[in-house]
């Protein structure tokens, strides 16, 4: 009987944890391609950059970061300096469209294994590491899509010059 207790609590607490969304976009090798560049190698790393995500709902980051060279790979440390959720993801502003709605749908999803996109719970530091190894048009996006947070001012365009 004590067996069948911690199974059946168990597959609750799984319940839970599919429900508070754990969000990741499918396969992420080789085959995931993305329009605004590719996952990024720590042997690749051309320089780092820190970002902080406050509640004043702006990223900070040190260096500014003013441009992106194409083919260049980046390490973002983001720090979540506030008291509420944040994340810190990179895309194109298709891909930021998308993300808001799916963030819309499921408000309280986690990015578990999504490799242009993080997740912080308050306090939190984590890190993205992102090539930029593919033409666009238009700027590179960082966004929180959290619920309100990308409408009250919580992105930065940052342009990205070509070779």
């Amino acid at each position: 009987m004590k067996q069948l207790t911690i199974a059946a609590l168990c597959a609750l607490s799984l319940n839970f944890a599919f429900a508070a969304g754990e969000h990741d976009h499918g396969d992420h090798g080789a085959a995931k391609q993305y329009a605004f560049g590719s996952p990024g190698q720590d042997s690749a790393v051309s320089r780092t950059v820190k970002v902080s995500a406050g509640d004043d709902m702006k990223f900070s980051y040190t260096p500014p970061l003013k441009t992106i060279k194409q083919g260049e790979t980046i390490r973002f440390i983001i720090t979540n300096t506030g008291k509420l959720a944040h994340e810190f993801s990179v895309g194109d502003a298709a891909s930021q469209r998308a993300h808001a709605l799916m963030m819309k749908k499921m408000p309280d999803m986690k990015h578990a294994d999504d490799p242009s996109a993080v997740s912080l719970a308050p306090g939190e530091t984590r890190q993205l590491v992102w090539r930029f190894d593919k033409a666009m048009s238009g700027d590179v996006i960082f966004a929180c899509q959290v619920p309100g947070h990308y409408d009250a001012g919580m992105k930065t365009n940052v342009p990205l010059a070509t070779k």
